[in-house]
């Protein structure tokens, strides 16, 4: 005869806290009307549930698991409760009576745990609960009832989809172990497939990080890791704001368990997701879990200001105590530059680096525009005024300069970045014909822009003016860097990242435009692209180069080019931009990192810097055009931004990247927006600042119907 044990349950009440949650209102028992009504329900409740419970063990083979099920319910008699609350159009009551009927289950559950313990022992086993259908089909719902004879021993039916009737009724089923030392019997939510459930959410769950800094967060069961992360200044690369499209925000599962999404098998190789490999952005925390962060190009970025970079000796500094300073700010989209100097002399005291916080809404400036207009522009405005007052305490954290020696602060930034520190609306920015709140240049004293601020700054503020909507004061800073106007001869200014933007001074005038490269030539869309941070490839010809010599970590912007420039010489790629046989599936292999992955350049990288490419090159074409020239014509090519310092002329040229006339003419710039702030630190003459923007004159790309043609003419090689 099959052993099956019946349990009665006794004293069986709810738990007023379980009821609030299960509400979805922990407060809701302090109000004095749901308290009044909770204890009218007690007594009838009470009346109506008959706990009962029915357990057995299933002996299976050796090869197969030892399974212990328990059924219980409260009876029939509770459905018509509620059934007649229903009826007399009492919800409230209903409502209430069927989350304190909920907590009764839970609290008869409780009881039973003990007894499947005692159970396991008198088995001479261990004990590991297992959730349906987290690990087991629902299926085994119908082996429960059949084990126990629940028809005949609790009075329950079961449907076809394997639900249990009454409702009020609860399947467990656990593994007895070899190991007598498991005794794991208490619900785990993070196998629970009822996500929204308030109790799940309500308790909280152990994150613990590994690397790079080992840290411990609780955080709210059901939260997005990605966001768990960011609020705790843990900021990995996302191209695309956490959309799961970039690939770019993995993480390391090193203990826990984690469910492989649809973007997990895009993002990541068999191998890497056998490794634990999984998107941050995918990833709802349903239980503890240990991680590693593998590659956090942010922090990394955030990193070089974790100290001050001293210009001058420290017996300059000293010179400099009592003579008035000044602040230069470039706000990137990416970075965040600060530039300390000294205002009569121009001396460089210190820089200080940062990562702007607000790329966790996204890479380029079209995500935060969305970011913004989808009700996020407070907390867009918060990240970058938060960075900017963190970026000057940094700055001046090792310098002997007191905040009462700053006189000026001197702020260059593209519009959109303006817009979102401003505060100003960007819808305008998101929509044809694409229009700023402002464009001027703007004063303001410390404490306007950052009320309250704990920095004893007195200084005035001033916001250098912009162009047009997609160019702006970043160019007209980087413009008066390289004195353009001064020229004698044409010359074409390029700034390389996720919004192309271009100026050809021809004459007295200035042709102006901006096109949407897209993020590859920040390693954005790159299956193993990273920003230019140390062990970033730059090259693999005729040798292995990365920047500072560090192990390889991924490819930067300007190795993507070098690399399809060599691979177009020894015939790995036709001009189409396919790759040979032996590389067009898996990727032509660069280097081996730390860890023994190799590191590929795709087939889709390639196709996603031929559109980088082809959309700068078309640019460069049409304001040629528009002014009237060749680009054998221009005398001069600045390069501003970082990128300039890795590229190589002349194998952007072989790309097609720039015109093979202009590769000799190229010169790098560095961060042409900073020296403009600082330039204009030293000389306030806004004229020549309002002087650039009278003579330019925006072309819109996307108006010109040469555009696309020309667009598709240069996405070959």
């Amino acid at each position: 005869m099959k052993d099956i044990r019946i349990i009665t349950g006794t004293h069986i009440i709810p738990s007023s806290e379980t009821v609030s949650r299960l509400l979805g209102d922990k407060n809701a028992l302090t109000d004095a009307r749901f308290q009044s009504l909770y204890q009218e329900l007690l007594s009838p409740l009470q009346m109506h549930i008959r706990p009962k419970a029915a357990l057995a063990v299933s002996e299976r083979t050796e090869a197969e698991q030892n399974l212990l099920y328990a059924l219980l319910t409260l009876g029939n008699n509770i459905t018509r409760l509620l059934e007649r609350y229903l009826k007399q159009n009492a919800s409230l009551k209903a409502l209430l009576t069927d989350a304190m009927a909920d907590s009764c289950l839970f609290a008869f559950e409780e009881q039973l745990l003990p007894v499947i313990q005692q159970i396991a022992r008198e088995k001479g086993c261990g004990v590991k609960r297992l959730e349906l259908p987290g690990d087991l089909p629902m299926e085994t719902q119908k082996a429960a009832y059949d084990a126990v004879e629940a028809k005949r021993t609790l009075g329950l039916s079961i449907t076809s989809g394997y639900m249990l009737n009454p409702a009020k009724s609860l399947c467990l089923v656990f593994e007895l172990t070899e190991d007598t030392s498991i005794q794991d019997v208490m619900h785990n939510c993070g196998k629970c497939p009822h996500i929204t459930c308030s109790l799940r959410n309500s308790q909280p769950v152990t994150l613990q990080i590994d690397s790079p800094i080992p840290q411990k967060i609780s955080c709210r069961r059901g939260s997005n890791l990605f966001q768990v992360l960011q609020e705790h200044q843990i900021l990995l690369p996302s191209y695309c704001g956490g959309r799961g499209t970039c690939g770019k925000c993995g993480i390391r599962l090193q203990k826990g368990r984690l469910p492989i999404t649809p973007e997990d098998r895009t993002a990541f190789s068999d191998k890497q997701l056998q490794q634990g490999m999984r998107l941050s952005c995918n990833v709802i925390l349903q239980q503890d879990l240990t991680i590693s962060i593998e590659h956090q190009e942010s922090a990394e970025i955030a990193a070089i200001g974790s100290k001050t970079e001293k210009k001058a000796s420290a017996d300059t500094q000293n010179a400099y105590r009592a003579k008035d300073c000044g602040i230069a700010i470039d706000i990137g989209t990416t970075t965040l530059a600060f530039a300390l100097a000294e205002l009569r002399e121009g001396a460089l005291l210190s820089e200080y680096r940062a990562a702007n916080s607000q790329r966790i809404c996204g890479a380029d400036v079209i995500s935060r525009i969305q970011a913004a207009n989808s009700g996020k522009q407070e907390d867009l405005r918060r990240m970058i005024k938060s960075d900017l007052l963190a970026g000057i305490a940094g700055l001046l954290e090792q310098s002997p300069i007191s905040f009462g020696q700053i006189r000026h602060i001197v702020i260059a930034a593209n519009t959109v970045m303006l817009h979102l520190f401003r505060g100003y609306s960007c819808k305008g920015l998101s929509r044809y014909p694409f229009t700023s709140e402002t464009l001027r240049m703007e004063t303001h004293s410390f404490e306007e822009l950052f009320p309250g601020s704990s920095l004893k700054i007195t200084a005035d503020v001033s916001l250098l003016p912009g162009i047009s909507a997609f160019v702006g004061a970043d160019i007209t800073a980087g413009l008066y860097a390289c004195n353009i106007l001064a020229d004698k001869e044409p010359a074409l200014f390029i700034d390389l990242g996720t919004n192309g933007e271009l100026a050809l001074k021809a004459g007295n005038r200035i042709f102006t435009a901006s096109t949407a490269a897209g993020p590859a030539f920040e390693g954005g869309n790159i299956k193993w692209g990273i920003p230019s941070i140390p062990g970033a490839i730059l090259g693999i010809a005729p040798s292995l180069r990365t920047i500072d010599n560090k192990p390889p970590k991924g490819i930067c912007g300007t190795g993507i080019i070098e690399i399809i420039a060599d691979l177009l010489h020894d015939g790995s790629m036709d001009s189409t931009g396919k790759l040979a046989a032996p590389y067009f599936e898996q990727g032509y292999p660069l280097a081996r990192t730390s860890q023994g992955e190799w590191i590929l350049l795709t087939q889709q990288d390639i196709r996603e810097f031929q559109m980088a490419k082809a959309a700068i090159r078309a640019g460069i074409e049409l304001l040629f055009f528009h002014a009237g020239l060749s680009c054998e014509d221009a005398a001069t090519v600045y390069l501003a931004g970082a990128f300039g310092y890795y590229l190589n002329p002349q194998k952007a040229a072989v790309t097609g990247l720039l015109p093979k006339a202009l590769a000799s003419k190229t010169i790098a710039c560095g961060n042409t927006s900073l020296r403009g702030a600082m330039a204009y630190l030293q000389t306030n003459d806004s004229d020549s600042l309002q002087n650039i923007k009278d003579v330019s004159i925006p072309v819109s790309l996307a108006e010109d119907d040469r555009f696309q043609e020309l667009y598709l003419e240069f996405m070959s090689f």
